[in-house]
């Protein structure tokens, strides 16, 4: 590995220590079926600790089912610099690095503000065909109310107003200056996406079916609040992940 890539995947870990380590996060899971209806929802405290010589991360997930069934898996430890996802400013990615029909295909995408955070996993089946999406707000203090079924169409209010930036991170985590970009409707991104909005401002948009030789994004999109918007894209090329984008939306004062 050559310096330069060194010290950005040196970042990579510092910006996973900063946005998400030595933190609880506590998470209302739900998994939609392909046809989004709510299949189950259950609770999650994700738990992400340091070392004392900031050299690991511990992580565990403390599950408690809807039934009253308590589950504690763990993953890791992570050793400084390699983890398993991209982790760009405030937001993070990782899952399938090749669309590969015959195999399951799936990834995680998630954005961080503050004292809270939203991630979507989104997974397709054998055949290319999406069989499900998992929405899953946090925060550090109490855990999510119980979602309800997505909503129709939603329109951000002023657009004209917003102002935007995105940054790019490749899988050897070169990062790309930021660059003003203008504002996109959400079901404007893709031609016969599936454009989907959730509890606490959580929307995604994603194509119902893929296949090998097609270029393949996936969008999550989170209105923190009434002047901030952010979206995480998840994008390959007709075989594999090319990188991760996050974009930055501000309404002008």
């Amino acid at each position: 590995m050559n310096t330069d890539n060194t010290a950005a995947q040196l970042q990579n870990w510092d910006n996973f220590c900063r946005y998400h380590a030595n933190r609880d996060w506590y998470g209302t899971w739900t998994r939609y079926s392909a046809e989004v209806e709510i299949i189950e929802s259950f609770n999650c405290i994700r738990s992400f600790k340091i070392s004392a010589d900031g050299s690991e991360i511990y992580h565990q997930n403390h599950y408690t089912y809807a039934d009253g069934t308590k589950e504690t898996k763990i993953f890791g430890p992570y050793q400084k610099p390699i983890t398993r996802a991209l982790f760009l400013d405030n937001s993070f990615s990782w899952g399938s690095q090749k669309i590969e029909l015959g195999t399951n295909f799936g990834f995680e995408t998630g954005l961080s503000y503050e004292d809270r955070r939203t991630s979507v996993v989104i997974m397709y089946d054998e055949a290319g065909n999406l069989e499900r999406i998992v929405v899953i707000p946090e925060n550090l203090i109490s855990f999510p109310e119980t979602p309800t079924p997505p909503l129709g169409k939603k329109s951000i209010e002023s657009p004209h107003n917003w102002k935007g930036t995105a940054k790019t991170i490749t899988p050897d985590w070169i990062v790309s200056s930021p660059v003003d970009i203008s504002w996109n409707q959400l079901e404007n991104l893709g031609d016969n996406f599936l454009a989907l909005h959730f509890c606490d401002g959580i929307s995604v948009t994603c194509p119902p079916k893929i296949v090998n030789t097609q270029t393949f994004f996936a969008v999550l999109e989170w209105q923190v609040n009434p002047n901030l918007l952010i979206r995480a894209s998840h994008n390959y090329d007709s075989y594999d992940f090319t990188n991760f984008t996050l974009q930055t939306f501000i309404a002008k004062r």
